[in-house]
């Protein structure tokens, strides 16, 4: 009995059950085309900056940054195991661990920074979230910059001789307009041969990873808890990235919320006035049911029941709409390397009882309208 009232309910004036169904779909479909987009932006955003490099320099307190920056011959050495110890420390604001040992030398009359390079992985890393530093090389393989190879004329496929050792030219990087282009990247354990430094290294760069803070509070608690895994080590912040990448998470994550409180008022301003004029349309079917013994508790379940139903088709019909339209209208221009950008279906639970709570709240108005309606006045002849 209490279904085939809310059905002929939801039949009685049809338009305007359609209306608040396509009405909330619409909004539905807003939420989530907005939700998707701003995390599609977002992590664009977030591959751009890391493309940047890396935003952590670990280094020993005795080292000097200046000898790092220089590249030169007095740069601290120290065990490359401390990267491994690094990244077992799953609690620390970083991930994205490179060991790096570097040295100017020449090659060919061309003076070049020979980097050793070596990735440690801690498991739980992005492969998206990469740039050329982390991406690791084969033994005999090297990675150099435009203006390397440009003075040395030499291009993909081709050998070249470094230190008397025989090396596969795997891929030149694009202009970077900075020291990068001067670089030449190797499999750290060539680099360690080539020098004769065996498991040694001169700095470790990692990624500043660590979300849900202010960029102040994640630098605070990183520079608390560094020196509890690696004693006597500390880290210097390229700003320039760091600061980047937090703007960029921050501004998307400003926006989403100042636009989903825009949809949120409009969705409960709607229900809310369509409620309040249903109960007034129906002041004789209410008192009737008073009449007949029926009570506010179930009079208003009816109302929330039908709401109910209303609002869970409407959130999967909304779901896929907005959804669709994410994946169409963004897949073609934002960055991503990895990750597609495709309609996440794990996001539809949280959509669907985000829309239920919505509409049965904007349904307050009509409890009370009910609660305040007189039976006797509803069956009063006019």
């Amino acid at each position: 009995m209490f279904i085939r009232i809310v059905l002929k309910q939801a039949r009685y004036r049809w338009g305007v059950t359609v209306l608040i169904l396509l009405t909330l779909t619409a909004l539905v479909t807003l939420y989530v085309y907005l939700e998707n987009t701003s995390s599609f932006s977002n992590r664009s955003m977030q591959i751009i900056m890391k493309r940047m490099g890396h935003n952590l320099l670990v280094l020993p307190d005795e080292a000097d940054p200046l000898q790092v920056y220089l590249c030169t011959d007095d740069q601290m050495l120290f065990d490359e195991s401390t990267t491994k110890t690094l990244a077992q420390a799953r609690h620390l604001a970083s991930k994205y661990y490179v060991s790096v040992l570097q040295r100017r030398v020449m090659i060919a009359n061309v003076e070049c920074l020979l980097t050793g390079i070596e990735p440690v992985n801690r498991g739980d890393e992005s492969k998206e979230k990469g740039n050329d530093l982390i991406l690791p090389l084969k033994p005999g393989q090297l990675r150099i910059g435009a203006t390397v190879a440009a003075r040395l004329q030499r291009g993909v496929g081709e050998t070249l001789d470094i230190l008397g050792s025989p090396f596969t030219l795997h891929e030149v990087l694009p202009p970077q307009g900075d020291e990068q282009d001067f670089r030449v990247y190797m499999p750290l354990k060539d680099a360690q041969r080539l020098f004769e430094l065996p498991g040694k290294i001169n700095l470790i760069l990692s990624f500043e990873c660590l979300h849900g803070k202010s960029l102040e509070g994640i630098g605070a608690y990183q520079d608390r808890e560094l020196p509890k895994v690696l004693p006597g080590f500390r880290q210097i912040r390229k700003m320039n990235i760091a600061t980047g990448r937090y703007f960029a998470r921050d501004t998307t994550a400003r926006l989403l919320h100042a636009l989903l409180a825009m949809v949120l008022t409009i969705t409960l301003l709607i229900i809310a006035i369509t409620g309040v004029q249903e109960v007034t349309e129906r002041k004789r079917e209410i008192g009737m049911f008073t009449a007949l013994g029926f009570g506010y508790p179930y009079i208003i379940t009816l109302y929330l029941f039908k709401m109910a139903l209303l609002a869970l088709a409407a959130s999967a019909l909304g779901f896929a709409i907005g959804s669709h339209l994410s994946v169409s209208y963004n897949a073609d221009f934002l960055v991503s390397n990895t990750r597609a950008i495709r309609i996440l279906w794990s996001n539809y639970p949280p959509v669907a009882f985000r829309t239920l709570v919505v509409a049965l709240a904007a349904q307050m108005p009509l409890i009370v309208k009910l609660i305040w309606t007189d039976p006797s006045a509803t069956l009063r002849e006019e």
